[in-house]
Order: structure tokens, then C-alpha cells, then sequence
């Protein structure tokens, strides 16, 4: 049995139990926040495909703003929840702490903020706005730069479970490589997994129609930009399917992926014993396994590396799981 025979097989079989009622149930699922597999995984991702933000809909005052690109209005909001919080707080209290502590506050409070029936935060609701109207691209760039100034962590995650960062590179419809390079430099992963159990590589190497050079250019970049930042092909979905599979299945019809694969693996190898063992970056702080002594690690508090390459590498090393 083909690659292709296998998968649809595999897509039949998810497609009856989703019919049968299989597992949980929609409302169950959005209420949950754990990682899915089989039919509750199909069932929610068809959920998250077929909703669609709806400015007139879905966006309150804050929102409207940030569709405007009113980044003054934006600010005034910012700064009045300042204000708000400054109140609630000790007055007896260093003052700079006392700014750092209501600044945080509220950072937490933005942080929190979803719209739409797909729960799409800040950064990703930015990143929708780009694709919806690029000639405001430079407006949401900004709004989104002023957030990461105050603290605004960039990891917050819809109801897939995805990154704004994932979706600025993911071609399904982001390829963003400005926005995207903004949020890793403002601390995203690109090794951060959806409520699929899959990374954005899953995403990039999704069926897609293979006789459209455009499509075929966008998968081929959007991994590249993947493999450059970090990116990790041998990390498996919750249905067990890996990146690097997905690449050599498609090899006739794709090599360019593979190709890129392989000139990453060279780079990477060079590299042994000075760079993390799952995301190939160079780190002065790099954590060594305390059992082999041999694997590299970014820092738990920067990424989570460690946890990410356990079960490949738990077939070298008997060390506890992290």
C-alpha cells in the first residue's frame, strides 16, 4: 500500500468515527485544553477550519481599534488600565516596582483577551488583520511592536492551540516572514505544539495541490524559514506522524523539501556538542542531560527542547523523563 493509500485510509477511518460520534463532543472540546488525536482532533481542527472571524460580529470597542490600526486609541486603553491598576495597588511601594508590577498586571489582562469563535488573541488577530488588509500591514505592525514592548508575551494560542506565530508561516494562509520574524524575536517557538500534537511543519506539509508552482514555493520557503529558527522535522503529531516521513514520501514530487532537510542535518551535525540537540541553536546556556552527558538543551525557562526531544531521545538515554 502507497503512502497516499495509507493516509487516505487513515483519513477515511477518522472521517466514520467523527460520523459515529466518537469521543467527546464539540462544546466538550472547547471547553477542554488538552492535546487531541484521532476523531476529536479531526472534529475540532474541522471546527477551526470552517469558522471565520467577522469584524461587524466579533470585535468589541478594543478590537475595532486594532482592526483600525488606531494605535493611539490603543495606547490611551493601555495607559488607562495603568492607571486602573496603579490605584489597586500598595501606594507605600517602590515606585519603580510598583510601575513594573501594574504594567504586568495589565500586560496579563491582554493576554487573556480572545475574539471570535475560534478564541484568537492579540498577536494572532494581527496577523489575521495583515492578511485582510495589507495595506495596513505597517499599522499592525506597530500596534504589535508597542505590545511586546510592554511585556506582552507573543505565545498566546486559539482554540487549535496555535501561535500567531505558527500561522504567519504556516502558508495556510499566513507567509509572513516579517511578522513572523517579529514575534521569534520577540521570544516565539516555532517548535510549539497545536492541540493536534503537531508543530507548524505538520501545517506546511499538509496535502496541498502539488501542480501549483506557488504552492509548491510557499511550502518549500515557509520550511526553510522553519529549519532556520530552530525548527524541529522529527517531532511526531498525537496520530504519530512526523515531518521528516512527510518529506521523504513526497521526495518525487517535492525534493526540494528533502533537499532542505538534509543541508539543515549537515549544518546541524557540524555543530554537535555546541548547539541544542533538538533545535540546532547555538546557546552559551545550554543544559546537558544529566544522565548521558552527550544531549544539548535550551534552557527550560526559553524553550521547551528538552521535553520536545524526549521520545526520541529517551531510545539512547534512560534518564527520567523531563
Amino acid at each position: 500500500m502507497t503512502f497516499n493509500q495509507n493516509m487516505q485510509q487513515k483519513m477515511h477511518g477518522i472521517a466514520r468515527a467523527v460520523e459515529n460520534g466518537y469521543g467527546r463532543n464539540l462544546e466538550q472540546l472547547i471547553a477542554a485544553n488538552d492535546i487531541l488525536s484521532g476523531a476529536e482532533s479531526q472534529r475540532l481542527r474541522t471546527f477551526c477550519t470552517s469558522e471565520y472571524m467577522v469584524p461587524s460580529r466579533d470585535l468589541d470597542d478594543l478590537g475595532r481599534a486594532l482592526y483600525l490600526g488606531d494605535l493611539s486609541s490603543i495606547e490611551e486603553d493601555f495607559n488607562s488600565r495603568l492607571t486602573e491598576c496603579s490605584k489597586s495597588t500598595d501606594p507605600a511601594r517602590d515606585v519603580a516596582s510598583l510601575a513594573c508590577e501594574s504594567t504586568k498586571r495589565v500586560c496579563d489582562d491582554f493576554y487573556k483577551l480572545r475574539w471570535g469563535p475560534t478564541q484568537v488573541p492579540i498577536f494572532n488577530l494581527l496577523g489575521l488583520f495583515r492578511i485582510i488588509q495589507p495595506d495596513h500591514k505597517d499599522l499592525y505592525f506597530n500596534i504589535a511592536r508597542f505590545f511586546i514592548k510592554k511585556g506582552l508575551p507573543v505565545d498566546g494560542k486559539d482554540l487549535s492551540g496555535t501561535t500567531a506565530l505558527s500561522h504567519s508561516f504556516s502558508t495556510k494562509p499566513g507567509f509572513d516572514f516579517e511578522y513572523s520574524q517579529l514575534l521569534y524575536d520577540a521570544g516565539g517557538d516555532v517548535n510549539d505544539r497545536n492541540r493536534y500534537g503537531g508543530i507548524v511543519a505538520h501545517e506546511i506539509l499538509q496535502v496541498f495541490p502539488f501542480s501549483e508552482s506557488d504552492a509548491k514555493r510557499m511550502a518549500v520557503a515557509s520550511l526553510k524559514w522553519f529549519l532556520a529558527h530552530g525548527g524541529n522535522i522529527d517531532i511526531a503529531d498525537s496520530d504519530g506522524m512526523v515531518p521528516r516521513y512527510m518529506c521523504e514520501k513526497f521526495q518525487s514530487v517535492m525534493p526540494e523539501l528533502l533537499k532542505a532537510v538534509r543541508k539543515e542535518d549537515q549544518r546541524r551535525k557540524s555543530l554537535e556538542g555546541t548547539c541544542c540537540t533538538l533545535c540546532g541553536t547555538q546557546n552559551p546556556k545550554l543544559l546537558i542531560c544529566s544522565r548521558c552527558k552527550k544531549a544539548r538543551y535550551c534552557p527550560r525557562d526559553q524553550k521547551q527542547c528538552q521535553r520536545l526531544d524526549w521520545p526520541q531521545h529517551k531510545k539512547s538515554c534512560r534518564a527520567p523523563a523531563p
